[in-house]
């Protein structure tokens, strides 16, 4: 029997149309599958970079408002960048996937580095935060050290504590920015009350340079051979009140 040709073209046609729907049904969905993927992996991402960004924030806070240090000019622009990035919208997210020449992963990729340049400025301000932290720690010793040999004061010994505490939690802060500029504000001024320098110390009581030198001596050595200080040392600390209850000579 003979085939029409008419009826096969059609049936071809057909067959046709229908293996084109099937494609672009199959690479619609193989498009939606990557989709949600890669916005899987975008939220990922952003999850992260707000986390980074939040603790640099702290950071830069620290050193900024409460340490009164200029931001390190690559820290400022990795903000800047970091919170441009962030404020993307989700009409954004879908112009994105609509947008055949654009990817979502290219843009979880650009996340990715912005959250990298974000922990590198972290880096450059905490190694500005060690500095600090280390001449501040640096004063609360020679304090304590003044302290040792005038009596320790227990409400001054308490005060270089907090004081010193406060230092040594500055690099993983757990409190928002603006109640540590105010705990700070009350602990500095109560630091700044105390004897913080040997220097300050030796011009209030009109000391000599020896004396003070040899009064470092005693804090460190609890004890100084009398033969080993000059006369002047000995009538200087003996004239200091503060000095007279907490130096004894024995002989």
């Amino acid at each position: 029997m003979a085939i029409q040709t008419t009826s096969l073209d059609s049936k071809l046609d057909s067959l046709e149309q229908k293996a084109t729907e099937y494609d672009t049904r199959t690479n619609t969905e193989q498009r939606v599958d990557q989709a949600e993927k890669d916005l899987k992996e975008l939220n990922r991402a952003f999850r992260k970079l707000e986390n980074s960004l939040d603790e640099f924030e702290r950071h830069t806070g620290i050193l900024t408002e409460i340490f009164k240090q200029s931001l390190p000019p690559e820290a400022a622009s990795a903000h800047d960048k970091a919170r441009s990035i962030s404020d993307i919208t989700q009409d954004d997210v879908l112009d994105i996937i609509d947008d055949g020449s654009r990817s979502l992963s290219s843009h979880v990729d650009e996340v990715r580095e912005t959250r990298e340049t974000v922990v590198d400025a972290q880096r450059t301000v905490d190694e500005q935060l060690k500095t600090i932290q280390s001449q501040k720690l640096a004063d609360a010793s020679t304090a304590e050290s003044i302290q040792k040999l005038v009596g320790e004061d227990p409400d001054a010994m308490d005060t270089i504590s907090q004081y010193r505490s406060f230092l040594n939690s500055i690099l993983s802060p757990n409190d928002s920015v603006s109640w540590l500029k105010s705990r700070w504000q009350g602990l500095e001024k109560g630091f700044q009350n105390l004897d913080t320098d040997w220097e300050g110390f030796r011009q209030r009581h009109g000391l000599s340079q020896q004396t003070v030198e040899d009064l470092k001596r005693l804090s460190r050595e609890d004890e100084v051979d009398l033969d080993e200080l000059s006369d002047t040392s000995v009538t200087e600390m003996l004239d200091v009140s503060e000095l007279c209850s907490t130096i004894k000579v024995s002989l």
